[in-house]
């Protein structure tokens, strides 16, 4: 959809459930939890498929068993064996706080990032929709390895690959130590990260089939050594796995406004809706079920961050005396530097570290289409196939502007203050 474009593969309810039958009819023994391979004839000439056939089936048998069986229903143990018993030692980052949710460690050979959530859904029902997210691979999607839930059935432990050098978009963009700086100085890196993410976002909407529900600039990882900079989205099939999403999921033309629409809310277990403060869509603060259109909302504040550099809610002290803050929206600075035209509000408003090397057009643009994303009444929000195409075409466009002005990188440029 985007760029260069990822691997996709993801096979459907109803395509795992037909390949089941049909291997259960040709053979008698269990078979593991493999992604069906294609049975098409060889291209080759006949005489070559001849001589090498039975070589290569060998060779074939002996890498489809040298594979690791994914995603795994892993045991507690496993998991509290693997992280020291969550020891301080294994957590992700290593300053965060005892309380902790996050850890590294290797599973089976891989380096994985473990995170436990409450467990909201009968526990043998992970082993079922494990089987069908773990058939899903993107690679803008940090890849689910397995699950694991604890022995008293409230927590769930979630595994992924533990994605090398990569660091969250978040801490890109601010960096506390150093908020004058940023890898993520060109349009075209931005734009890179934007397309990946929206591309991601669809994937996991209309091919995985299923709700983010965590998507946050905190939840975009930044990684590849290549002259652009990759993304990766984590916590894929968390919310789904954990039982945060509602039972039946309608079609997104059908769902209403508020919390009376789009799902039906589960009745085997009462669910709390998390989300992070400044990506929950309005219909998720006031008690609705998330949706496809709240990811779409968290997406459009992404995008604006990716544009201005600024956190969706920052709070100002305006009086020490008196303890006051000030509020601070970016949809709603977003909103007023649209509204200015001309081109100068959004100048002034785009993150001042790409130094005015951008296409105004394209920031005016992009940001038109992240309101749309944001816009209160979820109805009025695009789905991800729209979203993915302008922002594909706005990735081309970014090309084609960097290979059109690009400065070399011996040269140093002083901007005075707009």
């Amino acid at each position: 959809m985007v760029g260069p474009k990822p691997n996709r593969m993801c096979k459907s309810k109803s395509a795992i459930a037909t390949t089941a039958s049909t291997t259960a009819a040709a053979a008698s023994t269990p078979r593991n939890h493999r992604s069906p391979r294609s049975t098409a004839t060889s291209s080759y000439p006949a005489a070559y498929s001849y001589s090498t056939s039975s070589s290569s089936a060998a060779s074939l048998a002996a890498l489809r068993d040298s594979l690791p069986e994914l995603p795994l229903l892993f045991t507690f143990h496993d998991l509290a064996a693997a992280t020291a018993n969550f020891s301080s030692k294994h957590r992700l980052l290593p300053a965060a706080p005892s309380s902790s949710n996050s850890f590294r460690c290797s599973l089976r050979g891989h380096p994985a990032a473990v995170f436990r959530r409450p467990l909201r859904r009968d526990a043998r029902e992970v082993t079922a929709r494990l089987a069908v997210l773990g058939h899903c691979h993107h690679a803008a999607i940090a890849r689910l390895l397995g699950a694991a839930a604890s022995p008293d059935r409230t927590t769930l432990f979630l595994a992924y690959e533990l994605v090398p050098d990569a660091a969250p978009l978040s801490a890109l963009l601010r960096n506390p130590k150093n908020p004058s700086f940023t890898p993520l100085a060109t349009w075209h890196s931005r734009l890179q990260l934007a397309a990946d993410v929206c591309d991601a976002l669809y994937y996991v909407h209309l091919q995985a089939d299923t709700i983010h529900n965590r998507l946050s600039a905190s939840s975009v990882l930044v990684c590849g050594d290549g002259p652009l900079p990759r993304a990766k989205i984590a916590h894929f099939g968390a919310a789904d796995l954990a039982g945060e999403l509602p039972v039946e999921q309608k079609d997104d033309t059908e769902e209403s406004r508020g919390s009376s629409g789009g799902h039906r809310r589960s009745s085997s277990r009462g669910r709390r809706i998390e989300g992070t403060r400044g990506y929950m869509a309005p219909e998720l603060v006031s008690g609705g079920p998330p949706s496809r259109r709240s990811d779409v909302f968290a997406l459009g504040v992404v995008l604006l961050e990716l544009v201005s550099g600024q956190e969706p809610v920052r709070y100002e002290m305006v009086n020490r005396g008196t303890g006051e803050y000030e509020r601070t929206s970016l949809i709603e600075t977003a909103e007023a530097a649209a509204a200015e035209g001309g081109g100068e509000g959004m100048r002034r408003w785009v993150d001042r570290r790409l130094r005015d090397s951008f296409p105004v057009d394209a920031a005016e643009s992009l940001t038109a289409l992240a309101l749309r994303c944001v816009a209160k009444d979820p109805l009025a929000r695009p789905d991800m196939s729209w979203v993915a195409a302008k922002v594909s075409k706005l990735f081309l466009e970014a090309q084609e502007w960097a290979a059109k002005f690009r400065v070399p990188t011996d040269i140093s440029i002083s901007i005075a203050p707009r």
